[in-house]
C-alpha cells in the first residue's frame, strides 16, 4: 500500500462515497448527473474525505479535462470502506489504494463531486459529457504527463451492478477510471442513484 497513517489493507475492497460510488465495498457518492440538478436537488453538507500521503513520484497531482485542469488529491478509504472525494468539488480524489499512473497494470481510481448546493458544479462533471475518443490528462508528482483515450462511458446504479471487480483491479492492462455521480437524485445517503464512470486506456 502507498499511503502512509490509518489507510486499510488493499485486500478490502474499496466504497467510493460522499461524491462517487458504491463498489461492492467500494462506495461513490454525492457525484453529479448527466443533466443539471435542481437547486434544490444538489446535494450539501459534503463529508471530508480521509486524506492520504502518497510516498510514490507516480502518484498523480493534476487531471486535465476538456483543457480544464483540476489538482489531484490522494485519498483512501475509511474504516467503513467508504471512498470520499475532497470537499472542494474544484478538485479530485485519487484513490491511493488503486494502480499508479504509467505502471501499465491495474485501475486507476479518480473521483470527484458533481454538485454543491453552494459551490455549484463541480470540476468531475466534465465526466459525465465526456465521449469516446476524448482525450484526457494525468501530470504525476515527478512531472510526466500521461494522456489516456476515453474507451467507453458507463452509468450504474450504485446499489447493483456496479463495476467492483473492474475498479479494484491491481493486475491486468492499465485502465482509467474517472468516477462521478448521475441518475436521479435522491437524498442522502447516496445523493444520487448511479455513477457515472468514464473509463480510458492509455493514448
Amino acid at each position: 500500500m502507498r499511503a502512509t497513517g490509518t489507510g486499510l489493507a488493499r485486500a478490502a475492497p474499496a466504497v467510493l462515497a460522499g461524491a462517487v460510488l458504491l463498489i461492492a465495498a467500494l462506495l461513490i457518492t454525492g457525484c453529479g448527473t448527466e443533466q443539471r440538478a435542481p437547486e434544490h436537488g444538489r446535494q450539501s453538507e459534503l463529508q471530508a474525505p480521509l486524506s492520504a500521503v502518497a510516498d510514490s513520484p507516480a502518484a498523480p497531482q493534476t487531471l486535465t479535462v476538456q483543457g480544464v485542469s483540476a489538482p489531484t488529491r490522494a485519498v483512501q478509504t475509511d474504516a467503513a470502506g467508504a471512498l470520499l472525494p475532497p470537499q472542494d468539488v474544484a478538485e479530485v480524489g485519487w484513490w491511493v489504494d488503486s494502480a499508479l499512473p504509467g505502471s501499465g497494470r491495474g485501475t486507476i481510481v479518480i473521483t470527484g463531486h458533481i454538485d454543491e448546493a453552494e459551490q455549484g458544479d463541480g470540476f468531475a462533471k466534465r465526466f459525465t459529457v465526456l465521449q469516446t475518443g476524448d482525450t484526457v490528462q494525468l501530470t504525476t508528482a515527478d512531472g510526466r504527463r500521461l494522456d489516456y483515450r476515453i474507451i467507453r462511458r458507463q452509468q450504474a446504479d450504485k446499489e447493483s451492478g456496479f463495476p467492483a471487480d473492474e475498479l479494484n483491479r491491481l493486475d491486468g492492462p492499465e485502465r482509467l477510471a474517472l468516477v462521478t455521480c448521475g441518475g436521479a437524485f435522491v437524498g442522502p445517503p447516496l445523493g444520487y442513484r448511479d455513477n457515472i464512470i468514464a473509463w480510458a486506456e492509455p493514448a
